[in-house]
């Protein structure tokens, strides 16, 4: 269960930090619900982020599970409630450093405007956004930006369609420094065998 909850939270950590590259900083702190479409299902969850720190939680078959990124630190926590225990991952997907999308000068973002659409009652502009590294494309896809949030992104889909995400009951500001740390009386535990492209400790 802890592998399934890791990679469905490798595939949306990767849509929030490509669409992190289009927040104006007044909105890069926020809390919404997000749902998550794959040939999967349907998943969904909570999402706190302030600037490149977040959290996400999400429960799967009756267990709460909260993930906490941490790009100043290049760890990922993944937080048990019930148990009071937590583990600790290098911020790593694919053996590579997803922060650096956000940092590396080499990395490209094309925003190509399509149409105007309504995105869960907000009006958004519908982009085509190429993402490229040296030139060559690394991935690409759809956003909408929301006019009546000042273009906050409340929705990204794969260039094949075979996954969305949406963020709804969006709430910009006031998340407090806490939700991004490990609370008191957590025990650390090792990592299990084989969670996808984490590494481990």
């Amino acid at each position: 269960m802890l592998k399934l909850i890791s990679g469905f939270f490798c595939v949306v950590l990767l849509y929030i930090f490509m669409t992190a590259g289009v927040l104006a900083a007044d909105i890069s702190v926020y809390s919404a619900d997000l749902v998550t479409e794959t040939n999967e299902g349907i998943h969904k969850s909570h999402m706190y982020a302030k600037g490149q720190k977040q959290r996400m939680e999400v429960s799967e078959q009756g267990q709460k599970v909260i993930n906490i990124i941490r790009s100043d630190k290049k760890v990922m926590w993944m937080l048990m409630p019930d148990e009071k225990i937590y583990m600790e991952m290098p911020l790593m997907i694919q053996k590579e450093d997803i922060t650096s999308r956000l940092t590396d000068p080499d990395v490209k973002m094309e925003k190509k405007f399509l149409a105007d659409e309504n995105v869960d009652g907000h009006p958004s502009k519908k982009y085509h956004v190429i993402m490229t590294r040296n030139g060559k494309k690394e991935s690409s896809g759809f956003i909408w930006e929301a006019k009546d949030l000042n273009n906050f992104p409340v929705k990204w889909q794969e260039e094949d369609k075979k996954a969305t995400v949406t963020w709804k009951n969006i709430k910009l500001g006031d998340v407090p420094d806490s939700m991004f740390e490990i609370p008191a009386g957590y025990k650390k535990m090792s990592m299990p065998g084989g969670m996808p492209g984490m590494g481990g400790h």
